[in-house]
């Protein structure tokens, strides 16, 4: 009887280490298919970089809309890289039109309720192009590097 207790012991044990194994193993995988795709997530972010920086620099896109855009796809991109001095006027004028409406909002706004946000645009424009200039140049350079 105690030899049967023990060898049903042996199996349940068995059983259970071998359940282990096939739970730890889907883990496992999973974390291996999520590290592919923060893999192919970052390379896709780092091609629209590119291309906005491009475009930023041969002024393509309005000037704030680009500081906006950048800042945003280089916070997913690398969060530490984004909180660099550097890049820290790209902070700011994010956070200082982060007020502003956009898209359909934007478009029904009339134009007296746009002339306020404009003026704002312009004022930054003047104060932070030079420097977001400079850090979307070292950015671009960093992405090609």
């Amino acid at each position: 009887m105690l030899m049967l207790s023990m060898i049903a012991g042996a199996v349940f044990i068995l059983a259970l280490a071998a359940y282990s194994l096939v739970l730890w193993r889907r883990v496992w995988r999973t974390e291996q298919q999520r590290q592919q795709q923060r893999a192919a997530q970052k390379v896709q972010l780092h091609d629209e970089l590119v291309v906005l920086t491009e475009s930023f620099i041969t002024e393509q896109m309005p000037w704030a809309e680009g500081c906006i855009r950048i800042k945003v796809l280089l916070d997913h991109y690398d969060f530490e890289l984004g909180l660099q001095t550097d890049y820290q006027v790209l902070h700011q004028v994010f956070e200082a039109t982060q007020h502003i409406p956009s898209h359909d909002a934007w478009r029904a706004l009339s134009s007296a309720e746009k002339q306020p946000h404009e003026r704002l645009l312009a004022e930054l424009e003047l104060q932070h192009k030079q420097a977001s200039v400079q850090a979307i140049e070292k950015l671009r350079r960093h992405l090609k590097g």
